[in-house]
């Protein structure tokens, strides 16, 4: 049966698509205007409050993991929660990392207000606990810490959870920088790879802590009863299959270093060819170097969830305009090259480069047909019975596949 969408099919997807868009852009501006609308200093947490919906005030309660108040109705919640939220900050604080320590010591340094350029999940999470409120003081943009909030941060702020902050933040971007090269782990997995970076035993239930009160602010990372993800990993299942089927293949090697860089926010792997393919696009069509940048990192998002070199071509013929049969072929060599360096989620961080190399063949045992190497010249998948694509004559099985 014909799956293919018809052309009326496409219109209505494509009408559907810009509707959701609309939708979401006046959702954006909403938000936007409620969250910078006119505010008060000294502001109480009273006040800042009261500006919220009585599911706002739910959502504070939730987070906080406050339990008992849940019948309330929204000015007892308003009532009940400026004493809680106060009492909760020593908790958190065991929960944070030094990014958001920085953003806490910054505003309460500067007196319980400022302003810092935050991303609006980061407004959000801080928002969402009670402890800063951003809105327009004086024709400017403010974050306003509650006097409540303030005073209790400023007495319980001392090293005696410097040491933890630090090791949360250890724990958060080495998580962070494992899924970004893996995809996905299991429990056992993702605690097993950091015991063995950081030489500490780890507490499940310390971790497993940390890492949700984390996920709201950075977004980087979801989890399910099984395991840990990358947020962008649709299909945790066959990443999964993927690596149970390399059952004698060792996730890559990676060091400590790469990890806890791979873990900040919005990190790209930029390697050789990744820069090589944006310089081609920029050198050959008139397109600012950060678009071509982002059109190769979809490309490599692309590979990772193991999308056909052919479907990438499809994508960039969206973006650019590829006529020609000459800029066609030059597009694929670097689609293909991009390919076989990209570290990739279903092979467990290698690339399908390093899984052919002959000089890694003793360092692990790996079914062949599994490391996808894709040849230059064909650019299709290389099969076990194929000639090898380095030339010996031989098939690909008897030769780099081994």
């Amino acid at each position: 049966m014909d799956k293919r969408l018809s052309d009326q099919d496409q219109k209505m997807l494509l009408s559907a698509l810009k509707t959701l868009k609309d939708i979401e852009l006046k959702r954006h501006v909403r938000e936007e205007v409620k969250n910078w609308s006119n505010l008060e200093l000294p502001l109480t947490l009273a006040r800042g409050l009261a500006g919220l919906t009585k599911d706002d005030l739910s959502s504070i309660r939730m987070n906080l993991n406050i339990k008992g108040i849940s019948a309330l109705k929204k000015q007892e919640l308003i009532t009940e929660l400026t004493q809680r939220i106060p009492a909760a900050l020593p908790g958190l604080l065991h929960k944070f990392d030094e990014t958001r320590y920085k953003i806490m010591k910054k505003i309460a340094n500067g007196g319980g207000h400022g302003f810092l350029k935050l991303e609006s999940r980061q407004l959000a999470y801080f928002k969402g606990r009670g402890l800063i409120f951003p809105g327009t003081y004086k024709g400017k943009r403010t974050l306003a810490m509650p006097g409540e909030v303030l005073e209790c941060f400023k007495k319980i702020d001392s090293s005696s959870y410097y040491e933890t902050i630090r090791r949360n933040t250890e724990w958060i971007k080495l998580t962070q920088g494992m899924l970004f090269y893996y995809g996905s782990l299991s429990f056992h997995e993702a605690v097993h790879l950091i015991e063995n970076h950081t030489a500490k035993i780890l507490n499940m239930a310390d971790y497993l802590s940390v890492l949700d009160d984390s996920m709201s602010f950075y977004q980087e990372v979801r989890y399910d009863a099984k395991g840990l993800s990358n947020i962008r990993v649709w299909d945790t299942e066959r990443v999964k299959k993927e690596h149970q089927l390399r059952p004698d293949l060792s996730f890559y090697p990676f060091s400590k270093r790469q990890l806890l860089l791979a873990g900040e926010p919005d990190f790209v792997d930029r390697n050789s060819a990744f820069q090589a393919f944006v310089d081609f696009i920029t050198r050959n069509y008139t397109i600012a170097k950060d678009e071509a940048d982002s059109l190769v990192e979809e490309c490599v998002y692309a590979i990772r969830i193991g999308e056909p070199p052919n479907n990438l071509l499809k994508f960039l013929q969206s973006q650019l305009e590829i006529n020609d049969l000459e800029t066609m072929k030059a597009f694929m060599d670097y689609i293909v090259k991009l390919h076989n360096h990209t570290r990739q989620w279903f092979i467990k961080g290698y690339t399908p480069n390093e899984l052919s190399a002959p000089k890694n063949r003793t360092t692990f045992s790996m079914p062949a047909a599994k490391a996808e190497v894709i040849s230059f010249e064909s650019k299709r998948k290389v099969g076990r019975n194929d000639p090898c694509p380095c030339g010996s004559g031989k098939k690909f099985k008897k030769c780099c596949g081994r």
